[in-house]
Order: structure tokens, then C-alpha cells, then sequence
């Protein structure tokens, strides 16, 4: 309050350009710590793309999503099953058993398959591995580092404009 005394004292054209200075400092500031964040999202970014490629690569659980897993797993069941079939004996009580449990494995499967297909058209999560999403997550986030980045921009130049 004193300083603010202390300007009007002085003069009200000193007093306004101080007053004037201060908006135009913080909208600079926003706009350099949006960079900064941004920066560090892009190498976010970075960091899970790569770990989700070598992921990936290496058939790591982590690069498929929940879906796809349960769509893997019935598929090595039906193999399992069928592996099972041609070891046993034909007309067998256990032959009768494995291709029941075989054709359960199969509308399993069949459901497993539609409800994968379902999630991905709709966008939504359980058809997206971890990786997937962090990199998902990453994106969003520079997007928004971006807009706000744009928003910034705008303010510092109305302030340089004097509007």
C-alpha cells in the first residue's frame, strides 16, 4: 500500500505504467512456464512411445490391453483343446469332453472378439494397454500445454499492444 502511495505521489503517469507492467509480466510468465511445461511433456511423450515400441517388441503384457489378452488367452485355449483332441482316443468319453469344452472355448472367443471390436470403435479403455494409454495421456496433455500456450500468446500481445 505504501508503495502504491508512493507512485500516485509521483505521478499518475508513473503510477499507470507500473500498474501496466504487472499484467503484462505475469502473461509473459504464464506463457514461459507453459513452455517449460511443455517441454516436458513432449519428453514424456517420448520416454512412453519408446517404452511402449520395446514393450511391443518384446511381447511384454504391458503393450496389449486387457481385450486383447482375454482374446489371446481363448485362442491358446482352443489350441490347448484341440491339441487335447488329437490325443485322444476317437469316440472316447474324454474326446466328448474336450470338444464340448472346445466349442465353450470357441463362443468365448467369439465374444471376446466382439467386445474388443466394440471397445476400439468406441474409444473406449479396456481395449488399451497401459502404454497405450500413457502415451494417449501424454498427447492430451500437450494439446492442452498448447492451447493454453496459445491463449498466453494472445494475452502477451494484447498487452504489448496496449489493448
Amino acid at each position: 500500500m505504501i508503495a502504491v502511495a508512493a507512485l500516485l505521489a509521483l505521478g499518475p503517469g508513473l503510477a499507470m505504467a507500473a500498474t501496466q507492467t504487472l499484467p503484462q509480466r505475469e502473461d509473459q510468465a504464464q506463457l514461459n512456464a507453459d513452455l517449460a511445461s511443455l517441454a516436458l511433456e513432449r519428453a514424456q511423450l517420448s520416454t512412453d512411445s519408446h517404452t511402449l515400441k520395446a514393450d511391443r517388441a518384446d511381447g511384454k503384457m504391458a503393450a496389449e490391453s486387457p481385450d486383447a489378452m482375454r482374446v489371446y488367452h481363448d485362442r491358446q485355449d482352443i489350441r490347448g483343446d484341440n491339441s487335447d483332441l488329437r490325443a485322444d482316443p476317437a469316440r472316447s468319453l474324454q474326446a466328448r469332453d474336450d470338444r464340448m469344452q472346445r466349442r465353450d472355448d470357441e463362443a468365448q472367443l467369439k465374444t471376446d472378439e466382439h467386445r474388443l471390436r466394440h471397445d476400439r470403435q468406441h474409444g473406449l479403455m479396456a481395449a488399451t494397454s497401459p502404454d497405450a494409454d500413457a502415451v494417449y495421456q501424454d498427447r492430451q496433455a500437450i494439446a492442452g500445454q498448447e492451447q493454453a500456450i496459445a491463449t498466453d500468446t494472445a494475452h502477451v500481445k494484447a498487452d504489448n499492444s496496449g489493448t
